[in-house]
């Protein structure tokens, strides 16, 4: 019998199941399927989680989070700034966006040879409508009021976010031309935050827009280094980890029931609460059709269409790379168009020094693109149509880049992306107009003991946002309301 039993691979459910444990609740937690935390081939290895993670700057919450769990982050990975934190290239362009909105204005003035005085007007408004948030966040990290005297609170500051939200849209509008200023704003979101761009950006992705004026990080080795810690530092404090199963049924009734499949033997486990992630494959058959979870539903309708991201993974020798390719890169073929399907490609690669990842000499690359549909529902046939044209797309910019291709193996890219769909975020739409851009799903449920946690209840925030949810949801559990 546990108190607290927490189903999900992602980075949420870690968190929670940290969170949890440390608080002195006796705790299991589950990772459904054999989900290693990486991919490892030829000599080369991918970071399952290809996007950026932030928070690692000395006084940011997800390093904070870490030294509080007295896990040895310098110790067992070593943190590489990055300079520039991220590169967009177009056809004609290069921008290289170092930290600090003062080199970014100078970047953009060289690069595009425009007036910037709109773009400094809208960050002007993002680092303001951040601070907001971030107060928010600080004072009440679950957004939604708990208590009457939250909802007064709440009613009381709607105007001045109404009217933070209301400049946001006007200066977002404002440098909606030229083109080249837009899309790159729209491809921030997108790699930032877990919401698609839109017209009106809310409150929320204003953070994560703010994050790329912050110091970026590379994980040295493999982000898989920091989560095999997590991992170690939950069973030394007492916690049950159960990977590579399958759950056959949830019973939720008064106690929580598990029935699990593991090496070929069914038992089960039984809790008061459960932490469940909203990426989990079971959480609509399981939760959203059961009756008792009328009402949630009705609120995880509202969020709008979603786009899906697709990796390939490939190894190649360094010149086949341009010589100042930043690690983080935005490849954009057609600014007019949008930024789903093969017209962005995320890059992620290994950095030069990085013989842990790649043989020196070499280099890992990860290629992402965002499509409307999910690569559980595409076949082989449509993917490796996919994965072709981002490879016909790459060489477009990189023109000795398939000459020194050393390593690529699309069919294993495939099994991989539609693997780790409950892993990597979503980039999700709503499909009403919000203040905040975080999903109207809180982390209590209709069900007394169910808890839902995961990116999608605070999008806009991107990585942040799934971070505080799984902190959230353990913090409830725990009785810290």
């Amino acid at each position: 019998m546990y108190d607290t039993i927490i189903i999900g691979n992602d980075i949420s459910s870690l968190v929670a199941a940290l969170t949890a444990v440390r608080r002195g609740r006796k705790t299991a937690w589950i990772r459904e399927g054999n989900i290693p935390d990486f991919y490892s081939e030829s000599g080369y290895l991918f970071n399952i989680d290809p996007f950026p993670w932030s928070g690692f700057g000395h006084e940011q919450r997800f390093r904070q989070f870490l030294a509080a769990m007295d896990i040895p982050l310098a110790d067992q990975t070593t943190l590489y700034s990055l300079h520039p934190s991220l590169q967009i290239v177009f056809e004609k362009h290069r921008l290289d966006l170092f930290s600090g909105i003062k080199f970014q204005l100078e970047e953009i003035r060289r690069e595009l040879l425009i007036d910037t005085d709109g773009y400094e007007k809208f960050f002007d408004s993002v680092m303001k409508s951040c601070t907001i948030i971030s107060d928010l966040i600080r004072e009440n990290p679950y957004i939604f009021p708990r208590t009457l005297q939250e909802s007064f609170k709440l009613m009381f500051n709607i105007p001045a976010l109404l009217l933070h939200k209301k400049k946001l849209s006007r200066r977002f509008k404002a440098v909606q031309k030229p083109v080249p200023l837009k899309t790159i704003i729209d491809a921030e979101i997108l790699l930032l935050s877990n919401l698609q761009t839109g017209i009106d950006p809310p409150l929320s992705v204003t953070c994560a827009l703010a994050s790329l004026l912050n110091t970026s990080y590379y994980l040295m080795g493999g982000k898989h280094n920091l989560l095999i810690e997590c991992e170690r530092k939950f069973q030394a404090l007492g916690g049950t980890l159960i990977k590579g199963c399958s759950i056959l049924r949830l019973n939720i009734n008064e106690d929580i029931k598990t029935d699990i499949l593991a090496d070929d033997e069914t038992f089960t486990i039984a809790a008061h609460d459960v932490i469940i992630s909203s990426k989990w494959e079971k959480f609509k058959p399981i939760i959203l059709n059961d009756k008792r979870f009328s009402k949630y539903v009705k609120k995880y309708m509202t969020i709008g269409k979603a786009t899906y991201p697709f990796t390939i993974h490939m190894g190649l020798h360094d010149k086949g790379l341009p010589e100042k390719l930043a690690s983080y890169v935005m490849l954009v073929f057609d600014e007019e168009k949008p930024l789903t399907n093969n017209n962005l490609v995320f890059l992620e690669t290994s950095l030069r020094n990085d013989t842990e990842r790649a043989p020196s000499g070499r280099r890992a690359l990860s290629a992402t693109v965002f499509l409307d549909d999910s690569p559980l529902r595409l076949s082989d046939e449509n993917l490796t149509y996919v994965a072709a044209g981002i490879l016909k797309n790459i060489e477009k910019f990189f023109p000795f880049f398939m000459e020194n291709l050393d390593f690529v193996n699309i069919e294993k890219s495939i099994d991989i992306s539609r693997k780790y769909q409950e892993i990597l975020n979503l980039k999700y739409s709503l499909k009403r107009n919000s203040i905040y851009g975080v999903a109207p799903l809180t982390n209590k449920t209709p069900v007394k003991n169910v808890y839902v946690t995961g990116g999608m209840l605070l999008a806009g925030l991107g990585f942040e946002g799934e971070f505080i949810s799984g902190l959230n949801a353990a913090n409830l559990v725990s009785g810290d309301q």
